[in-house]
C-alpha cells in the first residue's frame, strides 16, 4: 500500500530551491559547508562537519549576483550521514532559520521565484511529496517542477513506473524497452495475479462467451437499468466464499472502500484505521461527514487507547483494518481486533485485497484462515487481484448491504461492472475452489523466496502472504537498485517515500503460483547481484549461486 497517514504527517509545506552556495559561520567567518537546497525557512548544507541538533550558529551567505550578505539566526535540526562511501545522499545537516530580517527574507523569496522555473531540478533531491503543495498562485506550477523532475529522473533511467506492456499479465511478460527500442522479456514480479489467472482458459472462455450474449458495458447504474443476472449470482458468490449474508459488486475496489466508508461513517460516527491501510480507505475517510483516527499499525493496545478516548463522543465506530497489508504482507491480528471491537461495541471491517485467494480454506481470505466466520462484520475484497479480472466488493449482513445499494455513491451513481467482468469474476472462484493446487503452488514459491532472500543477507518484513519487502532504506540507493534489476530483466516495485515513512524504502516483490523454478532463481541471482553491487546485503549473507535453500 501506498501509506497516505505518514504521507500527511510528514509532508512538507514549503517549496525547496535547489541551490549551491558557499555558507560561512559569523562568528568564526569560517566555511560550515555548502548548500544543497534552500527555503525561506532552512536549508540542507553539504559538510562533514555535523554540528549536533539544537546547535544554535549565525550564518552568512550571498546570493548569486548580489553584493549584500543574507545573516540568518539559525538552528541545526536534523543531520544526515552518508551510508554508501561515494554515493547517495551527502552528509550534512538540515537547517531552520530561527531569526532574519525581513529586508533579507524578502530578497530570498524574490530570489526563489525568479529562479525556481529557470534552475534545472536534480530529481536526486527530492521525493514525490515535495511536489504536492507548492506556494504559488498559479496552480499549475507544481505540475510544471514535478515535470521537470520526472524528465531528470527519466533521463537517468531512474523512471520504472509506467512501463509499457506488450503481453499477457504472466510469469514472464514482453515489455517496451525505451533504452533499445525494442521488446524484451522480464520476469514479472510485481503483479497482483497471485494465482496467475488472468490468462486461464476458463475465464478467457466464459469473458468471450458472455461478450457475445450481452456485449462490452452494462449500460446503465445497477439500480437502474444495469443489474444482470450474472451480477447477482456473482454477489451470491461472494457472499458464500467471505461468510457473510450478502454481497453488493463495485466497478472497482477502490470504489467499494471509499463507497462503504463515505455511506456508513456520518457526522456523529468515526472511522479508526490502521495506520498502514491503503490510500482507498483513507480516501472513503477523508470523504464521509464523520470524524475518523488512525491506531499504531496492528498494535491492540493503542487501539483500544483510541477507542476509550473516543467511548463519549461519537455514536456508531467502525475499527477497519486489512487482512493481508499491501506493503509489508503482514497479516492483521485480527481475533484480538474483534475482542476489542466487542468491549467497545463497535463494528470491524477487514480489507481482504490482498488475501482472497491466497490464505485461508480454498483461499477465502483472512476470515477463514482465523476460523472467524460470522464474526466480523464488513468484508471488502477485489475480483482485481487472485480473481484475475475487475471489480470489488463489500459483503455483510443483508441490511448492510442493502443501505450501501442505496446510499454508497460510488455504486448508484457509476455505471455497472460490465456483465463480463461478473462471468470472469464467477469462473475465476470456480478455478480456485476446484484448483486447489494453484494455492499450494503459491505457498512454495513464497517459502522459497523467503528462505532464500533471508539467507542471502536481505532485510525482509515480516510477510506472511504472497507480498514480500526489501527494506533498502535510502531512496537515490532505492533508485540505482531498481534500475539495475530492471536491467537483469526482473520487473518489480520500487515503494519511496511517502509510499513508507522515511528509511522504509523498499523493493517489493509479489510471488504468483504460475512462477516458474527457473523464474525464482534467476530472480534470486539478479537481487544477489545487485544486492552486492550496492552492499545492502548483511555481513553474515551466504551465496546463493553455490548454496540453495531448497
Amino acid at each position: 500500500m501506498e501509506n497516505l497517514i505518514q504521507e500527511l504527517r510528514e509532508r512538507r509545506k514549503t517549496k525547496r530551491l535547489p541551490l549551491k552556495l558557499d555558507i560561512f559561520s559569523r562568528d568564526t567567518g569560517k566555511l560550515v559547508g555548502r548548500s544543497l537546497n534552500i527555503s525561506t525557512d532552512g536549508m540542507f548544507i553539504e559538510t562533514d562537519n555535523i554540528l549536533k541538533p539544537g546547535t544554535k550558529v549565525l550564518l552568512v551567505f550571498n546570493l548569486p549576483g548580489q553584493i549584500i550578505p543574507i545573516k540568518a539566526y539559525s538552528d541545526v535540526r536534523w543531520i544526515r550521514k552518508n551510508v554508501i562511501p561515494e554515493e547517495g545522499w551527502p552528509s550534512g545537516i538540515g537547517i531552520q532559520f530561527i531569526g532574519m530580517y525581513e529586508a533579507y527574507k524578502r530578497k530570498l523569496e524574490e530570489y526563489q521565484e525568479k529562479s525556481f522555473f529557470t534552475e534545472e531540478i536534480n530529481s536526486d533531491n527530492y521525493t514525490l511529496a515535495d511536489f504536492i503543495e507548492i506556494s504559488d498562485k498559479d496552480l499549475f506550477t507544481k505540475t510544471k517542477l514535478f515535470w521537470e523532475a520526472i524528465k531528470d529522473m527519466t533521463q537517468k533511467g531512474f523512471n520504472t513506473y509506467r512501463r509499457l506492456l506488450l503481453s499477457a499479465c504472466k510469469n514472464r511478460v514482453l515489455v517496451w524497452d525505451e533504452k533499445t527500442g525494442k521488446p524484451r522479456e522480464m520476469i514479472m514480479m510485481d503483479s497482483n495475479n497471485y494465482l496467475g489467472l488472468t490468462v486461464d482458459p476458463k475465464m478467457i472462455k466464459a469473458t468471450k462467451e458472455t461478450i457475445e450474449k450481452y456485449g462490452v458495458g452494462a449500460g446503465s447504474a445497477p439500480l437502474l437499468a444495469g443489474t444482470y443476472n450474472l451480477h447477482t449470482e456473482l454477489e451470491a458468490k461472494l457472499a458464500k466464499l467471505t461468510s457473510c449474508d450478502d454481497a453488493v459488486v463495485f466497478p472497482t475496489g477502490y470504489m467499494a472502500n471509499i463507497g462503504c466508508i463515505s455511506a456508513l461513517i456520518k457526522r456523529k460516527d468515526i472511522a479508526i484505521v490502521d495506520d498502514a491501510v491503503h490510500a482507498s480507505i483513507i480516501d472513503g475517510c477523508k470523504l464521509s461527514e464523520g470524524s475518523f483516527r488512525t491506531f499504531k499499525h496492528s498494535d491492540t493496545q493503542n487501539l483500544k487507547q483510541v477507542l476509550e478516548s473516543s467511548q463519549d463522543k461519537y455514536f456508531g465506530k467502525l475499527i477497519i483494518v486489512e487482512g493481508i497489508y499491501g506493503i509489508d504482507g503482514d497479516m492483521a491480528p485480527l481475533p484480538v481486533i474483534a475482542e476489542v471491537a466487542e468491549e467497545y461495541r463497535a463494528k470491524v471491517m477487514v480489507d481482504d485485497t490482498h488475501a482472497i485467494g491466497v490464505i485461508g480454506e480454498d483461499g477465502r481470505g483472512t476470515i477463514s484462515h482465523f476460523k472467524m466466520e460470522g464474526k466480523i462484520d464488513i468484508v471488502m475484497g477485489t475480483l482485481s487481484h487472485a480473481l484475475g479480472g475487475m471489480g470489488g466488493f463489500i459483503a455483510s449482513s443483508p441490511e448492510a448491504v442493502n443501505y450501501l445499494r442505496y446510499y454508497a455513491r460510488s455504486f448508484f451513481f457509476a455505471s455497472s461492472l460490465p456483465p463480463y467482468l461478473a462471468a470472469s469474476a464467477l469462473a475465476a472462484i470456480e478455478v480456485m475452489e476446484n484448483r486447489p493446487e494453484l494455492n499450494q503452488n503459491l505457498w512454495k514459491n513464497i517459502k522459497y523466496m523467503k528462505e532464500n532472500l533471508e539467507y542471502l543477507g536481505f532485510r525482509i518484513g515480516n510477510s506472511q502472504s504472497a507480498i514480500i519487502s526489501i527494506i533498502i532504506g535510502n531512496e537515490l540507493l532505492l533508485r540505482r537498485m531498481n534500475k539495475r534489476l530492471h536491467e537483469e530483466g526482473i520487473y518489480l516495485s520500487a515503494l519511496p517515500y511517502p509510499a513508507v515513512p522515511r528509511g522504509q524504502e523498499r523493493l517489493r516483490l509479489k510471488l504468483m503460483a504460475t512462477h516458474i523454478q527457473a523464474d525464482l532463481n534467476r530472480t534470486l541471482e539478479a537481487l544477489e547481484k545487485v544486492g552486492r553491487e550496492f552492499g545492502v546485503l548483511g555481513k553474515s549473507s551466504g551465496t546463493y549461486t553455490k548454496a540453495l535453500v531448497a
